[in-house]
């Protein structure tokens, strides 16, 4: 059964899907990856032969689910992918952070093998108690853009006496540099003013405010429309005070899990969060191809240097072959002339 009545719409609209399902998109990322990633032929390898180091782009966007206890960031994951990956409810709140990706068959992976999956998340192991509280959840979800992206979903955030295994407000600031896209979820009912969202909110809007986008979750749950309109405008009116967050016409999209069986009146603006993620996926796609033409031009430079380098050795060599000989036969003359 589908989550979404909407889900064979969105299909159709995905139908730049070439070859075995595979979208333009993936396949654009998939190649670009191969081309710097072979190990005879790829780009690393050949910059690597003239001095200069390179980077393969991924192969997948990386989206970060942050917000505070309850808000709805695993059961978002879960009708994003339409499979029940994340376990959810009010008892069970994730621990430590969770990477849920697509692959070829359905998997479980803990900390060190994250750590080997994804190489560019290692220097996560030097945070003290995180590797222990790290896992993978892979599954063969094809649905919406799942193919080509990373959701991390990270524990929920309280304020207080709360004891967290590993320094949560580090570990999110530093994966706020890595992630493509960081959604925040407020939930009305619960802690949504949250002072220790609001604080990483605000650090992370310093450095990537255009990665940045809020929610207000659960919108269904929040009564009214005039009980919804108000626990709005506390949110927004609290993330105004921050100064970095003092924004004019500031986003906040309510949303909420679909549920055929307790159909609600109030707007549902979930379908904005794929549109969100759809763009992101579409702007990196851009940025390889971007960077692609970028490092061809750097190694073509170094070629062109290297070459030159050459040369010039090989004619500084040439010349001194050349005067070596010379001296060689005036000493010879000279012995001669001495016998």
């Amino acid at each position: 059964p589908t989550m979404s009545g909407k889900i064979k719409s969105r299909n159709a609209a995905n139908a730049d899907s070439i070859s075995g399902g595979v979208s333009c998109d993936e396949r654009i990322l998939r190649d670009c990856h191969q081309l710097y990633a072979d190990p005879q032929s790829g780009l690393i390898t050949v910059a690597e032969s003239v001095g200069v180091k390179l980077l393969a782009p991924r192969k997948k966007i990386t989206v970060m689910l942050m917000g505070n206890h309850s808000a709805g960031k695993s059961s978002f994951i879960n009708w994003y992918v339409e499979e029940h990956i994340q376990r959810t409810g009010v008892a069970i709140e994730t621990q430590g952070f969770s990477f849920v990706t697509s692959g070829r068959k359905r998997e479980s992976l803990t900390g060190n093998a994250t750590l080997h999956l994804y190489p560019h998340f290692k220097p996560l192991q030097e945070f003290k108690g995180v590797s222990e509280y790290l896992s993978t959840e892979i599954c063969t979800s094809r649905q919406k853009r799942f193919s080509l992206v990373t959701f991390v979903d990270s524990p929920g955030l309280v304020d207080g006496d709360m004891k967290y295994p590993f320094d949560v407000d580090e570990v999110l600031l530093w994966l706020g540099d890595l992630c493509d896209l960081i959604l925040v979820f407020f939930d009305p009912m619960g802690q949504a003013l949250c002072k220790r969202t609001l604080n990483i909110v605000e650090s992370l809007n310093e450095k990537h405010g255009d990665r940045l986008r809020f929610y207000l979750s659960k919108a269904d749950e929040a009564g009214g429309e005039s009980d919804r309109q108000r626990v709005m405008m506390q949110i927004v009116q609290e993330l105004c005070k921050r100064p970095g967050l003092n924004k004019c016409g500031f986003d906040m999209p309510t949303i909420y899990i679909p549920n055929p069986s307790k159909p609600s009146r109030c707007v549902n603006q979930i379908e904005e969060v794929c549109r969100t993620i759809e763009k992101t996926i579409n702007q990196t796609v851009q940025n390889t191809l971007n960077s692609l033409e970028k490092d061809c031009e750097l190694i073509s430079e170094a070629i062109t240097d290297t070459l030159s380098n050459d040369r010039y050795i090989a004619l500084t060599f040439r010349i001194s072959l050349y005067f070596f000989q010379l001296f060689c036969t005036f000493v010879t003359i000279c012995r001669r002339g001495i016998v």
